[in-house]
């Protein structure tokens, strides 16, 4: 007969196997809602599925002088994402991994993954491949300190670091405070950059003057490009699911019965379409900026994440009388 603990690892395995498997999905969704916005005709929702499974039988080619950086580097990128996928909340309050690892090794992981794919674009030499790797290194080093900046304010209002312990208090305890406003506000700012969503970046485009991500796997092809859109699809789903999970975690499951673990998934099913259906809709009403004006829209990000810990630090001083 299979025991208690064995069933909840299975079912935090399969929590961090959906996860990488609705990725794909989710992107569906996101192009058709912003097709239909832009009066134009969509896809299929399992589109990126099909365009997957045909880069897989593809042969990549490469450049002569690619290093075995070069071909690394994907299975590198998205290995690292994988491994966050075991640790993000989905429909439980915390994944298999969770416990193992704080809100500073999760930024650190998604900053691995980045520098692995900008020492790609630069292995082999192209001028695309170059420009894109600085374009997405400048924007990398505004953005991970507002990040590391929020996860840390909810650090400091539910006295741990790891996603389990933030998960567990902000569900049971449901606490209130006036500095999570400014980081959910910094964080929003931070899910769009990391992305390379509007306004920071256009993720279909093509144009010299405009595109970041993009101009970094150009040279890319075959299994080796299969990797880095199914990697660019599973990283903006963490993004959604650390938005969805930490600043609203209501519906998650914190028991491992059936009735819990069904609502948990619907509600973060329902949650992550209605934010993702939101972030089309505001795709189509804006347009890129240019990019030396990045560092404006970030640096308004790193002054809501630097408010949220002092009005947090206020909060509880005045509280309890005595400081973080």
């Amino acid at each position: 007969m299979i025991s208690d603990n064995t069933i909840s690892i299975l079912l935090f395995v399969l929590q961090g196997l959906l996860v990488i498997a609705i990725a794909p999905l989710l992107s569906g969704w996101l192009k058709i809602v912003t097709c239909r916005c832009q009066n134009r005709s969509a896809a299929s929702l399992f589109q990126p599925y099909f365009a997957f499974c045909k880069l897989l039988i593809k042969t990549p080619v490469m450049a002569e002088n690619a290093s075995w950086l070069f071909r690394f580097a994907p299975y590198f990128y998205a290995a690292c994402l994988a491994v966050l996928a075991f640790v993000v909340p989905f429909f439980l309050y915390y994944g298999v991994l969770s416990p193992l690892f704080d809100v500073i090794v999760v930024a650190g992981i998604f900053a691995l993954a980045r520098i692995s794919m900008a020492l790609a674009a630069m292995d082999v030499g192209t001028a695309f491949g170059s420009l894109g790797a600085r374009r997405e290194l400048f924007i990398a080093c505004l953005v991970e300190p507002v990040l590391l900046l929020v996860l840390l304010n909810l650090g400091l209002i539910t006295k741990g670091l790891t996603l389990e312990h933030i998960g567990f208090v902000l569900i049971h305890k449901g606490i209130l405070y006036p500095g999570l406003a400014f980081s959910l506000s910094a964080f929003v700012l931070v899910l769009l950059a990391e992305n390379g969503r509007f306004p920071f970046d256009n993720p279909a485009t093509h144009l010299e003057l405009t595109m970041i991500h993009e101009a970094m796997i150009l040279e890319y092809s075959g299994r080796y490009l299969a990797l880095i859109e199914w990697g660019n699809s599973l990283k903006l789903t963490l993004f959604l699911l650390l938005f969805v999970n930490l600043f609203f975690p209501c519906g998650l499951a914190v028991q491992l019965s059936w009735g819990a673990l069904l609502t948990g998934l619907i509600t973060t099913l329902v949650k992550l379409f209605v934010l993702l259906t939101l972030l089309a809709i505001a795709e189509s009403l804006q347009a890129k900026v240019r990019l030396f004006r990045i560092p404006e829209y970030l640096g308004l990000a790193l002054f809501l994440a630097l408010m949220g810990i002092l009005l947090t630090q206020l909060m509880v001083t005045q509280v309890t009388g005595v400081p973080i």
